[in-house]
């Protein structure tokens, strides 16, 4: 198994959260722990695409969109009451939410900082939760305590 600390969680998280419109796969090698991408130019890989069917090869999965979504949820809540707080919940409910959350948060340098430092912790957790359950790490939490 691999440890946490030799992981980039930050590269995984980044191709959990990667749309897919430029066709490009990540893998997670289980034994090194290397993030390899497929897509659109296999000529570039380090790894031939055929090995990437061993069983060493986690596909990365993408988070989807409601995860993201419950995230923003999830921050807004966390703000207290204000203007900041009112003008995001409006966000939540009006039609391209992810474009006008980050629209409203250019108005607020400090709270797009809190929501980036927020962003990445929760994609911490996505990234420990994804890891575990490919059996790739041991459970840092195993008794289940670790925030939601």
């Amino acid at each position: 198994m691999l440890k946490l600390e030799d992981l980039d969680l930050d590269m995984i998280a980044m191709a959990m959260q990667d749309d897919g419109s430029m066709g490009v796969e990540y893998y997670l090698n289980t034994l090194t722990g290397e993030l390899v991408m497929a897509g659109l130019d296999d000529d570039d890989l380090e790894v031939d695409p055929e090995e990437l069917e061993d069983e060493k090869y986690a596909g990365v999965d993408r988070i989807e969109s409601y995860e993201s979504y419950q995230h923003m949820e999830d921050f807004t809540r966390s703000l207290p009451e204000g203007e900041v707080r009112a003008k995001l919940e409006q966000t939540l409910i009006r039609s391209k939410p992810f474009r006008h959350f980050k629209d409203v948060l250019g108005f607020f340098p400090e709270e797009r900082e809190a929501w980036y430092r927020f962003k990445d912790e929760a994609m911490r957790r996505v990234v420990i939760e994804w890891l575990v359950g490919i059996e790739a790490v041991e459970d840092p939490d195993p008794a289940g305590t670790r925030e939601k």
